[in-house]
């Protein structure tokens, strides 16, 4: 409990030095009227007439009347400037906790965009770490990569160059411009080339699906290397659908 303000004490003193002041002149003015009613006498008392005896009476009572009617007056002016006091400190208190309060969820709101970006972030980079593993697989079945071309692939991944992998897809295509349709004609003979080829395709969309209130980011996407490659994806898995079943399993397959 704080202790009480050097205003209230004083305020505190006032209120009780009215109070016995009050007594005070209450009591010296009783002894007053008494005095002088036992030098006048009961005798003489009792011989005034009604209307001096009501005079008297007012004259004796009218001053204590006076005085404690005014020392009402002044305690209730100090008992609402405690009331406005103690109204004005618990505004003030209320005007603090709503600021704590304010200050507090704007710091809760804070924290859970922190969380959410950073749970974000860790989506995206666990999308392209499989992005990168599925363009391994098409560029490892197809014979486009070989094992220490994907090994240093993978350093340059690490390193933060996410299209480490379709880079080496995208040049062998500006040297072999069909090479669509020849990934199409091969993947419908290698089961996991296609998987992983269909996979690249259905993960980069949901990656830019989830793009959607970042434009930036999303047209980083589409005009680098992982939209040019998803755009060389889209062509061979287009090439390979077009071509019949039958005509995709050779005879021997066939009759296995």
């Amino acid at each position: 409990m704080a202790p009480p303000s050097s205003s209230n004490v004083w305020s505190e003193i006032r209120e009780r030095a009215t109070f016995v002041v009050v007594v005070a002149l209450t009591t010296a003015w009783a002894v007053i009227v008494l005095a002088y009613l036992s030098k006048l006498g009961a005798s003489a008392l009792m011989q005034l007439p009604v209307g001096d005896m009501a005079a008297l009476l007012v004259a004796i009572s009218a001053p204590v009347v006076g005085l404690w009617l005014v020392a009402g007056v002044l305690g209730q002016r100090h008992e609402l400037a405690s009331l406005r006091r103690r109204l004005g400190e618990i505004t003030s208190q209320a005007r603090n906790s709503m600021q704590h309060t304010e200050v507090q969820s704007r710091a809760i709101l804070e924290m859970e965009s922190q969380l959410k970006r950073s749970a974000a972030a860790g989506t995206r980079t666990l999308v392209l770490q499989d992005l990168a593993a599925q363009a391994a697989i098409v560029g490892e079945r197809l014979g486009i990569m070989k094992s220490d071309a994907i090994d240093m692939a993978w350093a340059r991944f690490g390193s933060g160059d996410v299209g480490a992998f379709v880079q080496p897809l995208i040049s062998y295509q500006g040297q072999h411009p069909d090479l669509a349709e020849r990934m199409g004609d091969a993947v419908v003979r290698d089961h996991p080339a296609r998987a992983a080829l269909t996979g690249f395709i259905r993960r980069y969309d949901r990656l830019i699906a989830a793009l959607a209130d970042d434009k930036l980011a999303q047209e980083t996407l589409e005009e680098g290397p992982l939209g040019r490659a998803v755009s060389l994806f889209r062509t061979a898995e287009a090439r390979a659908q077009s071509i019949p079943a039958d005509a995709a399993n050779p005879a021997g397959e066939a009759s296995a």
